[in-house]
């Protein structure tokens, strides 16, 4: 067996790299958990419920191969130029044999955040284990029309669509993040140009400032995947006029905002990182801008990629809090 730089390593050797990385990655989004709630006091009952979930998801996705592109063929500069996905959510959510390890490692912590679900999430762990409920038929149906008819054994599993469909995603996210990081290397020569995500298709949940020059990079909110934007255009709808881009933040957390596009009426979180002692781990950073999205969401913007995240935003003592510590009459300090 070889480890991620090529070396060979024995079995047990092998095993315990992989724990050692494993724990690690379980130990950074537990650690910026921490720091993101003592940071911003009024999300801690939000980002609690999360917590089980995404440590274990980190913990899987670092125990899970490295999966190369296999067999996948480089897209067709012209076509990826104009354009053309090299994959779709379809083929990196089709998990087959692998649903029953999501299912056994993740509805755990899952259902003991969300207790009003818990019995859904459960009876939805049982059907996958014992073969009552075959996700990749689910997902093949839902994709194609989301307005079919739901099948007796989705009805008996007795979760709202929506939940349904956001757990399910929650189960695969490890496997679709290390199958999406197996295709960046057959466009890391190309050109994108889109708002949308290069590997799948979807568009961001995050937008995040890197580098000397501050380039733009857009996160997206199925795959992970990342890719470099234009900074001043509406990833949703391509807008360029400085009138339609307005940006807002809370006063003293300037390197956290949210991007609103007057145009198609949404909008996308980011963060500046260029300002940041710390990496930051993004899935936490995105949980942490929920008062964002509270505060776009009450002047009736649309997330660009609604989410459960997104539906889980503040907007109680949560986001009363964060724009009491705004000026301006919108909730935030708007720079053009």
């Amino acid at each position: 067996m070889r480890n991620r730089d090529g070396r060979r390593l024995s079995e047990e050797e092998y095993l315990m790299e992989q724990e050692s990385l494993a724990a690690r990655a379980a130990g950074r989004v537990a650690d910026a958990l921490k720091k993101t709630s003592e940071e911003n006091r009024y999300l801690r009952t939000v980002l609690a419920p999360f917590a089980g979930l995404l440590m274990e998801q980190a913990r899987w996705k670092a125990e899970l191969p490295e999966t190369e592109a296999g067999n996948a063929l480089a897209p067709d500069a012209t076509r990826f130029g104009n354009g053309i996905p090299v994959t779709d959510r379809q083929s990196l959510i089709c998990l087959g044999d692998l649903w029953k390890e999501a299912a056994e490692r993740l509805v755990p912590p899952f259902a003991d955040g969300f207790a009003e679900v818990a019995d859904g999430l459960r009876r939805l762990q049982y059907a996958i284990l014992k073969g009552g409920f075959d996700p990749d038929s689910y997902w093949s149906r839902v994709l194609k029309n989301r307005n079919a008819a739901v099948p007796d054994e989705v009805r008996a599993i007795g979760l709202e669509p929506e939940v349904l469909q956001f757990a399910l995603i929650q189960l695969a996210k490890p496997v679709v993040e290390r199958r999406a990081e197996g295709l960046q290397p057959l466009i890391k020569s190309l050109t994108w140009n889109k708002g949308y995500c290069p590997i799948c298709g979807s568009l961001p949940e995050l937008s995040l400032l890197k580098g000397k020059e501050g380039h733009r990079w857009l996160r997206c909110a199925f795959c992970a995947g990342e890719w470099r934007f234009h900074r001043t255009t509406c990833p949703n709808c391509e807008s360029q006029k400085p009138d339609d881009i307005e940006l807002c933040y809370v006063e003293g957390r300037e390197h956290e905002r949210v991007e609103l596009c007057h145009n198609c009426m949404t909008y996308v979180v980011s963060v500046d990182v260029r300002t940041l002692a710390d990496e930051i781990v993004p899935e936490v950073a995105r949980l942490g801008l929920l008062h964002l999205d509270a505060i776009a969401q009450r002047r009736e913007f649309r997330p660009m990629n609604p989410t459960g995240w997104t539906k889980s935003a503040p907007a109680g003592a949560a986001a009363d809090e964060a724009s009491g510590r705004a000026s301006g009459a919108s909730g935030g300090t708007m720079l053009h």
